[in-house]
């Protein structure tokens, strides 16, 4: 199975190929492209019900199971045991408008501050809430990250943490905060949050409603230098609002 799931994750992949000058010379052909233009991927944790392990469905991706991390653009699939690497480069948190799924889904608004809140109501069983017109509005951390490819080109992602998850990211943005590095000083000083690789997997969660895949995050070590300075960059092209997310529904 983990040799079926590396030969996935080589699909799509980003390495870099020596090309002749001559072939250079006339541009890329993407010059009328524009960030609106390009999906950047998500990272999803695969469930039993899951599109991607449903062999009927378009989207079924073959040797993939329950508890694997899938990338939405690449369509690659790693294992949720061994996980991947990831360097945090920004984070941002929205309240995002959807049209609940049984009245056919779909994305209204992406850009709400808590402020919405004051507007709806909150069903007593679900704990979701929603606008008067019956939407649902949903609480989404967002991280922004690279993934660390062992010697290719680091990968742009979003991850994106709803409902239980929640919790996963606060636990994560503690460990960003408490982090630290010396500058040139020797000063012990607060760390920007692209300076340590983070290693993401997945585990198993439960309450009194069942269970699911959950995302798990661990503190791996220092980024690299290379790393860090693609990080850097992607952290203010996301800052400026340069990367573009399409937002998905679950």
């Amino acid at each position: 199975m983990a040799d079926d799931k590396n030969e996935i994750a080589e699909q799509g992949s980003t390495s870099i190929s020596t090309f002749d000058d001559n072939l250079l010379s006339g541009g890329t052909g993407l010059e009328e492209t524009t960030t609106d233009d390009f999906a950047i991927p998500f990272i999803r944790v695969l469930q039993p019900m899951s599109p991607q392990l449903q062999k009927q469905n378009g989207s079924y991706v073959a040797g993939a199971s329950a508890g694997d991390l899938y990338n939405t653009v690449t369509g690659d699939a790693y294992d949720g045991e061994a996980g991947i690497s990831v360097v945090p480069c920004a984070y941002n948190k929205k309240y995002i408008e959807w049209i609940p799924r049984e009245k056919g889904g779909g994305l209204v608004n992406a850009n709400h501050d808590i402020s919405i809140l004051s507007n709806c109501t909150r069903d007593p069983e679900s704990r979701r809430y929603y606008t008067p017109e019956g939407n649902e509005i949903v609480e989404t951390a967002q991280f922004f990250v690279l993934i660390d490819q062992k010697g290719k080109a680091p990968q742009q992602a979003v991850l994106a943490f709803t409902s239980t998850q929640l919790g996963v990211s606060r636990k994560w943005l503690t460990m960003l905060r408490m982090a630290r590095v010396q500058n040139s000083k020797g000063e012990s000083v607060e760390a920007p949050m692209f300076a340590y690789t983070y290693r993401l997997t997945t585990t198993t969660q439960s309450n009194d409603k069942g269970s699911w895949n959950a995302y798990s995050i661990n503190q791996e070590k220092a980024t690299e230098m290379s790393i860090a300075m693609a990080a850097k960059y992607f952290m203010g092209a996301a800052r400026s609002g340069d990367v573009a997310v399409k937002e998905e529904q679950h």
